[in-house]
């Protein structure tokens, strides 16, 4: 019992750190849109922007006006990473699954309240710009590598 409420507390304040800086983050930018203009250069490679993103990673179907579903969506699949934590018991793979876990349910709150998410941050080389993106986008590629990694380069447990 011991266990299972220490796995709790240990999501359950990656989930909240990883909103609250989620969301912070965007009011701020939210605020700042007039400020923010075109861009703000912080460094040679990195600006400040603001973005309504109504599409999914990088504006993808943008058009079609589905952020609302996307929302609904992101909270599904919020749904089965909460399953998944429950089934494992390894560090690394509970970690990862609850950075994801937070970064879907941040973005899944913009969709549903705005019906599109905040990006603002936009790396870049020369001409070539990554798409804007935001803290949520970060927590859910970070998680998402960190149990990949575990995944598949676990070693197999001896008998």
């Amino acid at each position: 019992m011991k266990k299972i409420k220490k796995k709790i507390i240990f999501v359950s304040l990656i989930v909240i750190f990883s909103v609250l800086i989620d969301q912070a983050s965007k009011i701020v930018a939210f605020i700042q849109k007039d400020k923010i203009g075109d861009g703000i250069q912080i460094l040679d490679f990195f600006n400040i922007v603001y973005v309504e993103n109504r599409g999914i990673s990088f504006g993808i179907f943008s058009s079609l006006d589905a952020s609302f579903y996307l929302g609904i969506l992101s909270f599904l699949i919020s749904g089965y990473i909460i399953f998944i934590i429950k089934l494992t018991k390894e560090f690394w793979e509970i970690f990862g699954l609850s950075l994801i876990l937070g970064g879907a349910i941040g973005n899944g709150l913009d969709r549903v309240i705005n019906n599109y998410v905040i990006d603002f941050l936009d790396f870049y080389f020369n001409d070539y710009h990554w798409p804007a993106f935001n803290f949520a986008d970060s927590f859910i590629t970070v998680g998402g590598v960190i149990f990949f990694w575990r995944i598949f380069f676990k070693k197999p447990l001896k008998k």
